[in-house]
């Protein structure tokens, strides 16, 4: 649970600028977890390509270009591998997210606070991939009815849509020590309250993807070709993702400390 200090009406006069200097101090201090950021983006690059291999053995650079997802794979894969390895994503990143975000709140963590915690993430984790599916499964199905432009306009409408209720829950979860349920609520009204910098967040997120998507290589070479390709691609998300965090986090605990939000 965060200490929140007595709010005022000094504390909202001086809102914003409060909060440009909390996000100046919180990327200073915990700069060093960018590497903690990026080992979470290897995961989440990797799964996907691990399931879709186990689905169907396809090759990277046929899985590169290919939108398929941890959940997706493991219901139409419907084997014991394919389950097992979505499941076991899922479990490891709970685990380290909890550390991660743990440790942009205080000292170094690698893992959870408790069982709930970490359960309560898991439980997040696995909706967001169910989310992210759904996704994929409406880009796929809409990408023959619409034109490039109109297609990325539908997928970002959709994502910014969807994930207005994920966008803090995160850091609902282990900033305030509540289930999912309230993680969502507490998100949606982190976003209403802070919705310009919320959709910018997300807006340069979707920039990022779309552009690091482009730069992949074309569906042929080996996977030593693609190597230095892949690396860069996980670094730059890896690092952008780390910036986003400290944005959104620091968004969080600032409409608690504003009023905004109860502490939990």
């Amino acid at each position: 649970m965060l200490p929140v200090s007595v709010y005022s009406p000094a504390m909202q006069t001086n809102a914003r600028p409060a909060l440009l200097q909390r996000i100046g101090r919180l990327l200073r201090a915990k700069e060093f977890l960018v590497f903690f950021a990026i080992g979470l983006g290897v995961l989440d690059f990797g799964a996907p390509l691990a399931t879709g291999w186990l689905f169907r053995h396809r090759s990277l650079a046929t899985l590169l270009h290919t939108n398929n997802s941890v959940a997706g794979d493991a219901v139409a894969g419907r084997g014991w591998g394919v389950i097992a390895v979505a499941v076991a994503y899922l479990l490891v990143s709970a685990f380290f997210t909890a550390g991660y975000l743990r440790s942009l709140l205080g000292r170094l963590h690698w893992g959870p606070r408790d069982a709930r915690q970490f359960s309560r993430l898991f439980a997040l984790l696995a909706l967001v991939a169910a989310v992210s599916w759904g996704i994929g499964a409406l880009q796929g199905a809409m990408g023959d009815r619409l034109g490039a432009t109109g297609l990325l306009l539908l997928v970002f409408a959709v994502q910014t849509i969807v994930y207005v209720p994920l966008l803090y829950a995160e850091y609902a979860i282990v900033a305030s020590n509540v289930g999912v349920v309230a993680a969502l609520v507490r998100s949606v009204r982190t976003f209403a309250a802070n919705a310009f910098v919320s959709l910018l967040v997300l807006f340069c997120l979707f920039e990022v993807s779309l552009i690091l998507w482009q730069l992949l290589p074309g569906d042929a070479g080996s996977a030593a070709d693609l190597g230095p390709t892949v690396l860069i691609h996980v670094l730059v998300w890896g690092s952008i993702s780390f910036l986003a965090d400290v944005v959104l986090l620091s968004v969080y605990i600032d409409s608690i400390e504003r009023g905004t939000l109860p502490p939990n």
